[in-house]
């Protein structure tokens, strides 16, 4: 009789309506680290020295692409932020509510203008000046950002990007979603310069974004891992930026959380 009960419980989960099945924050991660989070609501480690990543949530999917993006990388900078987004129910998403957040976080032209706080000069400075999709990164004709009715398992875009510390680039972007996870990876298909000096070389360059859906909460981990030049101050100058590239993109995301789940 027992038995019964759980799997009928277990099929209220996933039953349309009701949400996908949620994931837990104790499953994904140690137990101080989700103390530092529902206190917090945050938790950096930045690497400027050392490539080690130690906050991955235990998410096998996640663990398999950060391991073979890892490989052949042979990274010396490594940032990992995590947040917890809390939604206004305790319910995990709806099947509408999933759809729309996987649609605005492929809208990449809306990360135009985007700005970030600079802490060396203590105040917000504009972070992309362009955004864009586009077919491909030798011809770069703009396209429109994808919208999908049906997501898809596994999709990728171009996208051609301007910014004030490396200039015009193309970065490739692979999404990846599952019932209660997206997994955005980002990779940069053209070095990264700072004047005429290669700060990142092409493909040398590795984030990582995953939202995981909990239940009352996202969970959120970006982690970017580069292979930066070791010339005086071009390594800093690297993990400062890609730090306030994450940054910015993790306030981006939560205004497209808040549009979707209709709080502010």
């Amino acid at each position: 009789m027992i038995s019964r009960i759980r799997v009928f419980s277990a099929l209220l989960l996933i039953l349309p309506g009701t949400g996908s099945f949620a994931l837990s924050l104790e499953s994904l991660l140690p137990d101080s680290i989700v103390r530092q989070l529902v206190q917090s609501g945050e938790v950096n480690r930045e690497r400027f020295d050392t490539a080690v990543l130690s906050m991955t949530p235990r998410f096998d999917v996640l663990g398999r692409l950060i391991d073979s993006r890892r490989i052949g990388l042979d990274p010396n900078i490594s940032v990992e932020f995590l947040r917890l987004y809390k939604k206004p129910s305790s319910e995990s998403w709806t099947a509408q509510q999933r759809t729309e957040l996987y649609n605005g976080i492929l809208a990449v032209s809306t990360l135009k203008g985007l700005e970030y706080f600079s802490k060396s000069r203590n105040r917000m400075r504009l972070l992309y000046e362009t955004s864009a999709v586009i077919d491909g990164p030798s011809s770069k004709n703009p396209r429109p950002d994808p919208v999908y009715g049906t997501i898809p398992a596994e999709t990728s875009v171009f996208v051609q990007q301007k910014d004030l510390t490396f200039g015009d680039n193309v970065y490739k972007f692979t999404y990846y979603a599952g019932e209660s996870s997206f997994i955005v990876v980002q990779e940069n298909i053209t070095a990264l310069t700072y004047g005429p000096v290669t700060v990142v070389d092409k493909n040398r360059l590795q984030s990582v974004v995953a939202v995981l859906d909990c239940g009352p909460s996202l969970l959120i981990y970006a982690a970017s891992m580069a292979k930066a030049s070791m010339l005086p101050g071009m390594k800093q100058r690297a993990g400062e930026s890609i730090n306030n590239r994450l940054e910015a993109l993790l306030s981006w995301f939560f205004q497209k959380a808040d549009r979707t789940f209709k709080k502010g």
